[in-house]
């Protein structure tokens, strides 16, 4: 049985109106103080942005830029995580470098061969974040050259639960700061690029 939903009525805004600012509340809450889980997406609350592993890189940019975000969670058909793609895996070095080896074109290139794949994912404990402040979140993405970081849940009967994610794009928004990291891929890219002696 359909629901019965009203439309709201609305009016022509014809003349300039402000747009009412943050409270101070709000733009001063979050501080390196500030509980971390402040900063947290919580996965219970948002719909995650996903994508599958043969999504080509223009599909997986395109679907960032829908969702507004600069990660997607790489899933199977079960919707099991299978990896993770950050908007710095599409538009870095890797496409190139993978060219490069493969000699193939962009439009070639699958999800699944640039993602950071299980095996290398690293994960933060829930229990740990609890405790843990913002600051100390800036210093662990900074420490491993990474924009983002996924939060697992330990249930009861062992098995682990991605529950939420840390962006330092989101946090920087939060804090009215800009905070950078040296992207791992990159420097790694570098540092494959050197000679060898």
């Amino acid at each position: 049985m359909a629901a019965n939903y009203t439309p709201i009525a609305q009016s022509i805004l014809e003349r300039p109106a402000s747009i009412t600012p943050p409270s101070t509340h709000y733009t001063r809450a979050i501080t390196e103080e500030s509980p971390a889980v402040k900063v947290m997406s919580d996965l219970k609350l948002t719909t995650p942005a996903t994508t599958q592993q043969n999504s080509t890189l223009k599909n997986a940019n395109q679907q960032m830029i829908n969702r507004g975000v600069r990660m997607l969670f790489v899933v199977d058909e079960t919707r099991q995580l299978q990896g993770i793609i950050t908007s710095n895996d599409l538009l870095g070095e890797k496409p190139i470098q993978h060219m490069r080896n493969f000699h193939c074109g962009t439009h070639e290139i699958t999800v699944k061969e640039l993602m950071t794949p299980l095996g290398e994912i690293e994960i933060l404990d829930y229990s740990d974040i609890e405790q843990a402040k913002v600051g100390d979140i800036i210093s662990t993405l900074k420490e491993s050259g990474r924009h983002h970081a996924l939060i697992g849940n330990y249930q009861d009967d062992g098995s682990l639960t991605i529950c939420g994610t840390f962006s330092l794009s989101h946090i920087s928004q939060l804090m009215n700061t800009q905070t950078t990291v040296v992207d791992s891929s990159r420097a790694m890219a570098t540092k494959e690029s050197q000679p060898h002696h």
